[in-house]
């Protein structure tokens, strides 16, 4: 859109303001100034701007101007005619009549057209409008200068006046001399949107109704000396406003804080300031701390929500005086204490070698007359019929997808969610760590030997390692279904029954995880007959119970000792049921201060006499001197108590 500063300056007066500071104000505001070109030919400034769509009230140099009065909060410079305001009033509203619009209608004679003068024509060819004959350009000038339109038509075009102008008004009042062909009306009508291929919106404000008005009954009379009569107007139903209600939190919580250092928000009242200057007739509730406002009919179709009143107030008052950074916090965000266990999971699991895998929670169980399943309502596809109450199943699919592409090197987990019904039938939902190893290159004694696959010992050490890293205290033993049937429902017939065990919590004998071999009656599906797979699935819930915390040592760390060690090696005869554990319960039993360290280093069985021997060396060390020979008979006399003890000989 273009417009002349000369011609702004009629309705709004600029003379004041640098045009450089001009320029900026209506760019922060959301108009922007493509360029402004200086005309020789005129001595003048057209500006050239480009308006956004959700804004085509600004159709006219009078709604520029009107919105360039309200981003500067200056007043336009009107004639205040408000003659017509009682009428309004007295007017019954009609249902079917939801449009104002105002429409002046007079005789006019004589009617001489002359020349256009050049200002005019000057005008029109800004807008790249090709001037044509002096009425015509009056119009168009018109609808440019104040979005409203005029029609001259001859007396016997008033019957169709309601077609031809797509309007509905009854002339049966207005006197016509009938004889008189020449006569004419100049029909004189507020609302530009008559016709379907026209976006303007009504300038509906009786003032600058009547200033248009009068502006262009003066300039066709004194361009084409005609002679006009009396006027007649009439008018429609104004279109009720919409309102639109605000709290004080959702303009601070959009906009947020201002640059101004004594302010944090924009206050109550320069809220309602920048309403009144947007002309929205704010009504503040100061109990509940929120703002009223009626929208106009010429913005209705850009004030439709909450957000586009806070957006308008954050334009009038400038968004460069809002800070855009994000607010500072001293407070820290808190993770939970499982999040923190599962990313030590992941972490441990990588860096042993497995690829975490991420499947869907639908599935179709392998169990299915389990009654604590929970099957979705109308599925989308028979293989995703029910949620997952385990992991270990979307591994063996995995499993069985790796096979068929050829890849027989399979290390893989997924922690996820799982889901199954309790006893009382109450729906549980789990976060459970699943795991599955099949790997022909897993291991191998020497460096010249062939490569053999993981077995059962190595998932356990595996299992092991995970624990001591999260410091759970857990014990290793053989399953008991009948005590914890709901947990073991769900995957216990998916474990090989000889070779699996349970993982229960050290405290209270709760049973947290199972590791195994999985069933052999998969071999066939999966083509593992002679290769085995072993699995393991652990509830991270009641591993986390088992996790230890170190705020408190058990153990006290020393200095190593800097003097001498003596060491002795012993050989004891005990019979083949005597446990390792019992002997070197004896050797510390008998209260030697000395003894540092104690190791078993081999163990031979006989088998003709049915008796064992256990080599054991004792290493004697003081903190604080170095041994003597008194320290040395204490030393022996230790030993021979210890082989009395055993009936053993040396």
């Amino acid at each position: 859109m273009k417009f002349s500063w000369k011609l702004i300056n009629i309705f709004i007066n600029l003379e004041s303001i640098q045009l450089h500071k001009f320029e900026e104000q209506l760019t922060l505001s959301g108009i922007e100034i493509e360029k402004i070109n200086y005309i020789e030919e005129i001595k003048e400034n057209i500006f050239d701007l480009n308006i956004t769509t959700n804004r085509r009230e600004i159709c006219s140099i009078l709604s520029l101007a009107k919105e360039i009065g309200i981003i500067l909060n200056k007043p336009l410079n009107v004639l205040p005619i408000n003659f017509f305001n009682a009428k309004i009033q007295e007017k019954k509203i009609k249902k079917n009549d939801n449009k104002f619009i105002y429409i002046s209608i007079n005789k006019i004679n004589s009617l001489r057209v002359a020349n256009t003068p050049k200002w005019l024509v000057n005008y029109l060819t800004i807008y790249n409008i090709k001037p044509t004959d002096t009425i015509s350009n009056i119009k168009q000038y018109i609808e440019l200068k104040w979005g409203m339109k005029f029609y001259i038509l001859k007396t016997k075009d008033l019957k169709n006046i309601n077609n031809l102008l797509n309007i509905s008004i009854n002339l049966q009042h207005i006197e016509l001399n009938k004889n008189n062909k020449e006569n004419k009306l100049i029909i004189f009508i507020s609302n530009t949107n008559l016709g379907k291929n026209t976006i303007n919106i009504v300038n509906t404000q009786e003032e600058y109704y009547f200033n248009a008005y009068i502006d262009a009954i003066k300039l066709i009379s004194t361009l084409t000396k005609c002679v006009y009569g009396k006027s007649y107007h009439e008018y429609k139903v104004k279109q009720p406003y919409s309102a639109i209600t605000v709290s004080k939190n959702e303009v601070d919580t959009v906009l947020g804080k201002t640059s101004d250092h004594r302010f944090n928000q924009l206050s109550s009242k320069n809220i309602i300031d920048k309403l009144k200057q947007l002309n929205l007739s704010p009504y503040h509730n100061k109990f509940l701390q929120t703002f009223t406002i009626k929208v106009p009919p010429h913005r209705k179709h850009d004030l439709q929500r909450k957000v586009d009143i806070i957006e308008e107030i954050g334009r009038i008052n400038g968004f460069n005086h809002f800070i855009d950074k994000l607010p500072s916090s001293r407070r820290k965000g808190v993770t939970s204490n499982i999040s923190i266990k599962i990313k030590n999971l992941r972490d441990t699991l990588r860096n042993l070698g497995f690829n975490e895998v991420v499947n869907c929670c639908l599935i179709n169980n392998y169990l299915k007359h389990n009654n604590y399943n929970i099957e979705i309502y109308n599925p989308i596809t028979q293989e995703q019929t029910e949620l997952r109450n385990n992991i270990t199943q979307s591994l063996i699919e995995n499993y069985s997808n790796n096979i068929k592409q050829n890849n027989y090197t399979v290390e893989i987990f997924e922690i996820g969610k799982t889901f199954h019904k309790n006893l009382n039938n109450n729906y549980i939902e789990n976060i459970s760590l699943g795991g599955l190893i099949h790997n022909s290159n897993f291991i191998k004694s020497n460096w010249s030997d062939t490569p053999e696959y993981a077995n059962f010992f190595h998932l356990k050490g595996i299992i092991e390692i995970i624990l001591e890293k999260l410091n759970a205290e857990v014990t290793f033993k053989k399953i008991d279904y009948k005590s914890n049937i709901e947990y073991t429902k769900n995957i216990e017939k998916i474990f090989n029954p000889q070779q699996k065990i349970g993982i229960y919590n050290a405290q209270n004998t709760e049973l947290v995880g199972i590791l195994g071999e999985i069933n052999p009656r998969y071999n066939k599906e999966l083509n593992t007959i002679k290769n085995k797979i072993y699995l393991f699935e652990i509830n991270i819930a009641k591993l986390n119970k088992t996790i230890k915390l170190n705020n408190h040592l058990n153990y006290i760390s020393r200095p190593y000792s800097n003097y001498p060690s003596v060491t002795r090696d012993i050989s004891i005869k005990v019979t083949k049921n005597t446990n390792i554990k019992e002997i070197e319960n004896v050797l510390r039993k008998k209260q030697n201060i000395l003894i540092e360290s104690i190791e078993i280093f081999n163990e031979y069985f006989n088998k003709q006499y049915r008796y064992k021997s256990v080599g054991i060396r004792i290493t004697y060390r003081s903190q604080s001197r170095t041994l003597d020979s008194n320290n040395i008979k204490e030393i022996d006399d230790h030993i021979n108590n210890v082989l009395l003890y055993f009936k053993s000989k040396t």
